[in-house]
Formats: C-alpha cells, structure tokens, sequence
C-alpha cells in the first residue's frame, strides 16, 4: 500500500492534491456550459491567450495571476466588441484574438529573463504550488462556482432557449459575456498547475465525458466535478510514481477516460440518437 499513500507524505504534494480538487471541481462547472454552447474553441483560445498576460506581468514585475486575469478580461471585452461586427463570424475572430495574444505571450517571454522556461508556462508546476496559490485559487473557484449556481435558470435558459430567454427577460448578451469571464477564470486558476495548454483539457474533456453519460443537466455537473477530481488524483499519483509531468499526465488520462466512455456509449447513442439533457 506504500505506493498510495507515499505521493501523500511530502508537504508539496499535498499542496499539489489539493490544487488538482480544486481545478477538478471548478472546471468542469463552467466547462458544462462551454460544451454546451460549443464553445470549446473559445476555451482554447482564451488559454492560449493569457499567456500574453503572464508575459506582459512578468516583464512589469507583477504577479503573472494579475497579468493572466487582465488578458482575459481584455480577451472578453475584444470578443464581444468585434463579435458585434456580422460580417466577421464569432469563430474568426475567437480564433484571430487568441492567435495573436499567444504571440505576444511568446515574444514577450522570449525576450526577457524570467529565470522560467516557456514550456512551465504551457504545461504548468503543480508541484511548485503554494499556500497562497491554493488560497487564491480556493478563492476564485469557489465565486466562480457560486455565480454558475446564482445564474443556473438563466444559463441553462440562454443555452437551450434563446427567443423564450429573451421573452422572460433574460439578457443573452450579458449571459454570454458573464460566461467568457469565468472561463477565463479557469484559466488563471488552472495557469500555475497545469499551464495554459493544459487547462483546456480539464475545461473540455471531463464536461465532454459526463455528456455522453448524463441525463439530466445537473447530472451533467456533478459527473463531470466527478472526473475531474478522479483524473486530477489519480494523474497525480501516476505522475509521481513515473516521474512524468503532472499536468500532460492528468490531460492524457482525462483523455483516456473520454476515449474509453465513448466506446462503451456507442452502441446505447446509435440505439437513441440525440438524447436532449433535461
């Protein structure tokens, strides 16, 4: 049993257990209503993006987590700005926005000395989590959990309904931009663990997996907080016993877990088709 609960001892892995819950839980909240939406270039996207902002913070000797939210929050804003414009599809610029930020980040921390390689910002450190890394994510998570509850009615509106939504008084628009918020939310939560590759795995995948189980949209949530956390330990422990990077770790595994619901959800799909969630 000493294989179980050696990943245990260290205080660092505990650190890092604790990261992987928590990133576990949230992203699958808010990767429910990405999947949802289809939504999952933008999920993309967004991560990629932020690293122009760890760049950009790194270069002002700030926080990287303070650089990571401002460009997301400028990523959201830019998005709903040019989104407005009908003859340039939604896609493109998702697409255009988070190819150029990405090349900022690049070329920002190509030309500085961060002390840091570039590929600990695109895979992440668990292991060099923090207290204060885990408070802040703690912090964060648990809003971003908490304003997905408060605005359930009005999602899961928006999502499935949007002439009945709009009938009932439910700003779509704002809907969507409170939604592009917290995704770039994960996305900083998930930065210092994971990096800004990986979080999009944890965003999509898990969310991905417990839709081809779930039937009720709730259902949904708490299969994939479900897989999210399972991937998130169980990568770990397998991550510490291979010596192998934790972050591509968990994302292969939630990748295997995805691969493997989808074959054995084959035959009962084709049996019924499109089952819509309740």
């Amino acid at each position: 049993m000493h294989w179980l609960t050696d990943p245990f001892q260290a205080e660092f892995m505990q650190r890092a257990f604790i990261a992987a819950i928590i990133i576990g839980v949230v992203a699958p909240v808010v990767g429910t209503w990405i999947v949802l939406r289809r939504m999952a270039n933008l999920g993309d996207a967004m991560s990629h993006g932020t690293l122009a902002g760890v760049g950009l913070a790194y270069a002002a000797g700030i926080n990287v987590l303070l650089g990571a939210i401002g460009a997301g929050l400028l990523m959201a804003v830019l998005l709903l700005l040019f989104s407005s414009n009908r003859r340039i599809g939604q896609e493109t610029v998702i697409t255009v926005l988070g190819t150029a930020f990405f090349a900022v980040g690049v070329v920002v921390i190509s030309r500085i000395d961060t002390g840091v390689e570039l590929s600990h910002f695109l895979f992440g450190r668990l292991l060099t989590v923090s207290w204060g890394d885990i408070w802040l994510n703690l912090a964060l998570g648990g809003g971003t959990v908490l304003v997905v509850m408060l605005l359930f009615g009005e999602l899961r509106l928006a999502t499935f309904d949007h002439v009945q939504a709009e009938q009932v008084g439910v700003h779509v628009e704002m809907v969507q931009a409170v939604l592009v918020l917290l995704l770039s939310v994960v996305v900083v939560i998930s930065l210092r663990a994971v990096g800004t590759v990986m979080s999009v795995t944890l965003l999509v995948t898990p969310a991905a997996t417990a839709r081809l189980l779930a039937r009720t949209l709730k259902q949904m949530t708490l299969i994939g907080v479900f897989i999210g956390v399972s991937v998130g330990v169980v990568g770990l422990m397998i991550s510490y016993h291979l010596d192998s990077a934790p972050g591509a770790t968990i994302g292969l595994l939630a990748a295997a877990v995805f691969a493997v619901v989808f074959a054995a959800t084959l035959p009962r799909r084709n049996k019924h088709h499109h089952r819509p969630l309740l």
